[in-house]
C-alpha cells in the first residue's frame, strides 16, 4: 500500500472559493489528489459524522439531536439540557442559515460526541453543514463544515482539535475546463479530484501551528481518503453491530458498569492472564446482557411491567454461566441484581477476591450432558440412577481427590430450571452444546463461540454451508495432532459435478484457489455451524457483532423458538437432541476423558 502524502498548503492562506464565508481566518492546511466522486464524498462524510470513533478511539460514538433531514434527532436520547440546547444551537452555531455565494447549505447536522471516558474527557455538541456549489471553471465543489459549541479554546476537549471551525472541501472535475482557470490552487485535469481540511482559527491562535494540529489534520484527511478510495474500489462494511440493542444503550450502560466495576476487579486481579482485556471484555457482555434483558423482562424489582406494545412482560427467570471461568461476568450480573450462578471445571483463583454472596455462587463442577449419559453405553443408567461411586470412577481422579465418600458429586447433567437464561460465553466444549441444552430446558441463550470443538469435546474444524454441514470424521484426530504443527486443517468437501473435482477429504492445500476463497475462516465455520445446530432444534437464532477487545466477538442470541419447538414436550425434545448428538457423533466417552485434561487444568484459558 503506497504511503500517504498530502501537500502543505498551509503557506496560501484562504482560498478563494471560501473567502466569501464569514470570518477571514480560514487557513488550507492540507490537500491530496483522490479520484472518488461528490456521491462518494458525501456518503463517506455522513459516516464519519455519526461514527466519530472512526476518527478518535478515545470517542464512543455520537449521538444525533438535530438533522434538517429528520428534523430531531435519529439517534441517541436527548437529556433535558440537549432539548433546551437545542432552541439556541441553530442561530448560534452556523456559518450561514442558508449559503453564500456560489454555495447552497444542503444539509444540517447537529451532533453530540460521547467520549468512552466521561471522568477523563466531556461530551461536547458539534453542529455540521454541508454545501454544494454550482459547477465553477468545470469545477464541482463540497463542503463540510464542523463547528463545536464553545466559546473558547479552554472549553474544546482534549480529543477535539483546539480550532474554532474545521471543514473538508472536495473539488471534481466533472468536465475539462475551456478557457477559465480553477479556483483550487494547483488543481489539473488528472486526477479528477482533490480533498482537502482547513481550519477557522480562533483569534487568539498565531502561526505556525502546533505539531499536535498538524498531525490531526493529516490523520482525518488520510482517514477521508482511504475511505473514500475504499468505496471506489467497491469495499463493502461486511461487520454491522447494533443489531439487536441501539448502540447508544449498551455504551452508556458499560460506561456505568466501567464506573462502577473496573477499578475493584482490577485492582484486585489474582489470574495470570492481562486484567485489563478480561475485566473490559466481561463488563461489555454484562453490559449487552443487561439491555437485551430489559427486553426480554420486567425490570428487576417490579412486580408488574406492561411493555409499549400493552404485553406484560415475565420476571427474569435468573441465568447460568456454563464454563464461568473467572466469575467476573456473574460477579457484575450479581451486583447489578440479577439473580443466578455459574460453574466450570476448575476453581480459579479470582474467585476469592469477590464478596462471599458471589464465591457461594461460583462451583467447581463437570457438566456431562443427559444426553450423553444416555446414549454413552457405559453410562446407560439414568443420571439419578447411576451410584456416585461408579460415576466417580468415571470421572477424572482431581473429583474423587477432592470430595469426601458422602459429599454430592460434583456434575451437572445440563437440565436446568425451565426458562434459565444460560451464557455461554468462550465456553469452548461446551459451546455446541449450548442450543441443545436450552432446548431441553426451554431457555434463551448467549452464545459466544470461540474454539472450536465438537460435541464429544475434540478440536476439530465445524463443517459449514460449505460443505452441507457434513462434518470431517478425520477432523478430531488429525486437528488435536497437527494444529500446532501445521497451518492446513483437514475438511470435507462438499460434493461437486465440475470437471475438476476435488478430494472429498484432505487439507485446505489441496483445494484450487477458486475453491479456497470460498472456504470460511475456522472461527466463521464454528459459529455457522453452532448455529445450524440452534435452528436444528426450532430456534430463530440473532446475531450480534458484540464490541469486544477480542476477535471472538460473534453473538448468536436464541430467545425466539418456532411453534413447533415450542409446543414440544419433554420427551420430544430429548428425542431430539440425541437425534442430534447421534447424527454429530457425539462420544460419551471421549467427553470424559476430555474431563480429565480440564480437571487437571490443561484445558484453553481464556
Amino acid at each position: 500500500m503506497t504511503s500517504f502524502e498530502p501537500e502543505d498548503v498551509t503557506s496560501q492562506g484562504t482560498w478563494e472559493v471560501l473567502k466569501e464565508l464569514i470570518d477571514g481566518r480560514w487557513l488550507a492546511i492540507l490537500q491530496h489528489s483522490c479520484s472518488f466522486p461528490p456521491e462518494i464524498f458525501e456518503d463517506v462524510v455522513l459516516k464519519l459524522i455519526h461514527n466519530p470513533n472512526i476518527n478518535s478511539s478515545v470517542l464512543f460514538r455520537a449521538d444525533i439531536l438535530y438533522d434538517s433531514n429528520s428534523h430531531f434527532q435519529s439517534n441517541g436520547e436527548a437529556s433535558g439540557s440537549d432539548v433546551s440546547l437545542l432552541g439556541n444551537i441553530l442561530p448560534d452555531h452556523l456559518i450561514t442559515p442558508d449559503g453564500f455565494t456560489g454555495f447552497t447549505l444542503e444539509r444540517t447536522i447537529v451532533r453530540k460526541m460521547i467520549p468512552r471516558n466521561p471522568q477523563l474527557d466531556r461530551p461536547v455538541a458539534q453542529t455540521c453543514q454541508i454545501f454544494q456549489s454550482n459547477c465553477i471553471s468545470g469545477l464541482h465543489y463540497t463542503l463540510v463544515i464542523y463547528i463545536p459549541h464553545v466559546s473558547s479554546t479552554s472549553e474544546i476537549p482534549w480529543y477535539h482539535p483546539i480550532v474554532r471551525s474545521l471543514a473538508y472541501l472536495h473539488s471534481w472535475r466533472s468536465t475539462q475546463p475551456q478557457t477559465e482557470v480553477p479556483l483550487l490552487p494547483d488543481s489539473s485535469p488528472s486526477p479528477s479530484g482533490t480533498i482537502s481540511v482547513h481550519y477557522r482559527l480562533f483569534p487568539n491562535q498565531a502561526l505556525p501551528l502546533s505539531d499536535r494540529l498538524q498531525r490531526t489534520a493529516h490523520n482525518l484527511l488520510s482517514t477521508l481518503h482511504k475511505h473514500g478510495q475504499g468505496a471506489l474500489d467497491g469495499y463493502t462494511k461486511r461487520v454491522h453491530h447494533d443489531q439487536l440493542i441501539p448502540q447508544h444503550r449498551v455504551q452508556d450502560t458499560y460506561t456505568q458498569l466501567k464506573e462502577a466495576h473496573a477499578k475493584r476487579l482490577c485492582d484486585h486481579w489474582a489470574e495470570q492472564t492481562d486484567s485489563s482485556k478480561h475485566v473490559y471484555e466481561d463488563l461489555s457482555i454484562a453490559a449487552f446482557l443487561i439491555e437485551l434483558w430489559k427486553d426480554m423482562y420486567k425490570p428487576v424489582g417490579l412486580a408488574r411491567f406492561i411493555d409499549e406494545q400493552g404485553e406484560a412482560r415475565p420476571v427474569f427467570p435468573g441465568f447460568v454461566d456454563i464454563g464461568c471461568g473467572n466469575g467476573v461476568l456473574v460477579d457484575i450480573l450479581l451486583r447489578e441484581g440479577y439473580k443466578g450462578w455459574g460453574f466450570d471445571a476448575r476453581k480459579r483463583k479470582s474467585w476469592a477476591i469477590f464478596e462471599s454472596s458471589t464465591q457461594h455462587q461460583l462451583k467447581q463442577m463437570m457438566l456431562v450432558p443427559q444426553t450423553l449419559l444416555d446414549m454413552s453405553p457405559e453410562l446407560s443408567q439414568k443420571a439419578e440412577e447411576v451410584s456416585p461411586k461408579r460415576f466417580l470412577r468415571l470421572l477424572p481422579k482431581a473429583i474423587s481427590a477432592s470430595k469426601s465418600p458422602d459429599t454430592t458429586v460434583a456434575w451437572h447433567n445440563g437440565i436446568f430450571p425451565k426458562g434459565t437464561f444460560i451464557i455461554s460465553n468462550h465456553a469452548d466444549e461446551l459451546t455446541p452444546w449450548t442450543p441443545l441444552l436450552a432446548y431441553l430446558s426451554s431457555s434463551p441463550f448467549l452464545m459466544i463461540p470461540c474454539c472450536s470443538h465438537n460435541l464429544s469435546g475434540l478440536r476439530f474444524r465445524a463443517p459449514s454451508k460449505f460443505n452441507g454441514y457434513t462434518a470431517d470424521t478425520l477432523a478430531p484426530t488429525y486437528f488435536a495432532g497437527s494444529v500446532t504443527k501445521a497451518k492446513s486443517i483437514a475438511i470435507t468437501i462438499a460434493p461437486t459435478s465440475e470437471e475438476n473435482a476435488q478430494p472429498r477429504q484432505g487439507s485446505l492445500k489441496d483445494l484450487n484457489p477458486a475453491s479456497r476463497s470460498k472456504q470460511p475462516s475456522a472461527y466463521a465455520a464454528l459459529c455457522d455451524w453452532v448455529s445450524h445446530l440452534s435452528m436444528a432444534v426450532g430456534y430463530e437464532v440473532e446475531k450480534e457483532m458484540l464490541r469486544l477487545p477480542s476477535t471472538r466477538n460473534t453473538g448468536l442470541v436464541g430467545r425466539k423458538m418456532n411453534a413447533n419447538a415450542e409446543g414440544a414436550s419433554v420427551s420430544k425434545r430429548m428425542e431430539k437432541v440425541r437425534a442430534t448428538a447421534v447424527k454429530e457423533g457425539a462420544d460419551g466417552g471421549a467427553w470424559l476423558e476430555r474431563a480429565k485434561i480440564l480437571m487437571a487444568g490443561k484445558g484453553e484459558k481464556h
